[in-house]
């Protein structure tokens, strides 16, 4: 088994603490509330978790006999079945849940939105643009002609040959009517709104193509978070999660051989079988526990899964 399994069992329940009761097991190994939390949280979360235990609790939990190690394992429990089931572990777990599927309460409203829809909002946008142009006199209308001609000239660099004719007889037209707008102001008004009209709708014309990819690119986006909000809501139950570990330890616990043979070679101690050497590092991990405190855990995490079912 690949996988942490609870971390096998939160290491059979933090090696088989110190102690007989849950705040002497925490004083013992100089651990505290907090950071057992955090190591639960870690292995309910993380595909591969690390777990950390100093050196100095390591050590006073070597010292220990096998029933003082079974002892301590079901003064413990409470302590992370407690964390587990409190609003704080929820509450944390729904936002790391939030997070690894980038799960938003605003969606992005571009992602329901149709090419028409775009469509139809740009040329209301032309609409409102240039009704608000007609508004203008003449004589205000003229004063805008040179930064009209000064941003057509500017188009037109790096543009194609069909641009830049079209744009080409767009100044072409605004110099014929310059100076109409003392001699025919209405008329001048008349064509410069026409120009202004031709201009800003090729501008549009760019854009609904940006904008048309970027429906494309939401669109795919949106169908890849429908996809996470579904992992979401599969996942969204704790007790799922919690589930699923403790039968992950279970199954490793019950296939641990704890009769098996160990020799020393050179300076490291190893299994005398080939089977028992390609075993995972958690399961050696509870083979040095040893059989007592694994299978106090192991009952603790058949009683906790029977009740969550």
């Amino acid at each position: 088994m690949k996988k942490s399994s609870f971390k096998a069992l939160l290491l059979a329940t933090l090696v088989g603490a110190l102690a007989t009761r849950p705040a002497d097991v925490l004083k013992e190994l100089k651990l505290t509330q907090e950071e057992v939390s955090s190591q639960v949280f870690e292995q309910l979360t993380h595909d591969y978790p690390s777990l950390y235990l100093s050196y100095d609790s390591r050590q006073a939990a070597k010292q220990l006999s096998a029933q003082a190690r079974a002892t301590a394992v079901r003064a413990i429990y409470p302590i992370v079945r407690t964390y587990v089931e409190s609003e704080d572990f929820r509450s944390r777990y729904d936002s790391w849940l939030r997070n690894k599927y980038h799960i938003s309460d605003t969606p992005d409203p571009s992602a329901t939105m149709t090419n028409a829809d775009l469509k139809a909002l740009m040329d209301e946008q032309l609409d409102q643009t240039l009704a608000a142009f007609s508004n203008l006199t003449p004589q205000l209308l003229a004063m805008m002609l040179p930064q009209q001609v000064a941003q057509l000239q500017e188009q037109m660099q790096g543009a194609d040959a069909p641009t830049k004719a079209a744009l080409n007889r767009e100044l072409t037209e605004l110099k014929h009517i310059q100076p109409l707008a003392t001699s025919k102001p209405d008329e001048f008004k008349t064509r410069f709104l026409a120009s202004m009209k031709r201009t800003m709708a090729r501008q549009m014309e760019q854009g609904m193509k940006n904008e048309e990819e970027h429906l494309a690119k939401a669109k795919e986006q949106a169908e890849e978070q429908r996809g996470n909000e579904a992992k979401y809501q599969a996942e969204k139950n704790p007790n799922l999660v919690v589930q699923k570990k403790l039968r992950e330890f279970i199954a490793l616990a019950e296939s641990v051989d704890f009769d098996a043979q160990t020799e020393k070679r050179g300076y490291r101690v190893e299994f005398v079988k080939d089977e028992h050497r390609g075993k995972s590092r958690e399961w050696k991990q509870l083979y040095r526990i040893g059989r007592e405190p694994v299978m106090a855990a192991r009952d603790l995490a058949r009683t906790w899964l029977k009740e969550l079912q």
